[in-house]
């Protein structure tokens, strides 16, 4: 009788696994919507920033990999190395919306902030700003100003801010005046 148990348990130990190793490889439901919507979200932005850079004859921009565009104005001296995760970055400027409807309308500005430079400051890499500055400035140095638009999953997402509706790429003016 152990035997025939024991050949049984053998039988009945892959079926019951079988289950819970399957399962490993599924998602719930909301999580695939939920990747499925950043991933319409991701081509939409570009389909926006697009047609900005297209009714703007913007042709002499950059796209990096996270859908970040680069668009230079003034290159710094190439002797400053480029910004690094845990730099101190201190920079000026102007943040606006890319839409037709609202093309230039200025949400944010660092003069706007009180400080005797009118600058901004912040750590490479740290909370504090969006992630799409961070990445942004990882390709810019001391001296640098460039355009930078930054689709929305790098901004504020699905959730907006204050005056920023949701799911809004964003355009800012930004010049490094210092890195530490």
């Amino acid at each position: 009788m152990k035997k025939f148990a024991l050949a049984l348990s053998f039988l009945v130990l892959p079926l019951a696994t079988v289950p819970a190793l399957t399962s490993c490889n599924t998602e719930p439901d909301y999580i695939k919507r939920t990747r499925q919507l950043e991933e319409e979200q991701k081509k939409n932005d570009d389909v926006l920033i697009q047609d900005y850079l297209t009714r703007n004859s913007i042709t002499n921009y950059t796209r990096l990999t996270s859908g970040i565009y680069l668009i230079p104005v003034t290159e710094g001296p190439t002797s400053n190395p480029l910004i690094k995760a845990g730099n101190k970055v201190t920079t000026k400027y102007i943040g606006s919306f890319i839409g037709k409807d609202n093309e230039g309308l200025v949400f944010e500005a660092s003069s706007d902030n009180r400080t005797t430079c009118g600058c901004f400051g912040f750590v490479n890499g740290q909370t504090g700003t969006i992630s799409g500055w961070n990445t942004a400035t990882l390709e810019m140095r001391k001296g640098d100003r460039k355009k930078v638009i930054i689709p929305s999953y790098l901004a504020y997402g699905a959730a907006g801010s204050a005056v920023i509706p949701p799911n809004t790429p964003l355009l800012f003016d930004m010049e490094i005046l210092d890195v530490q």
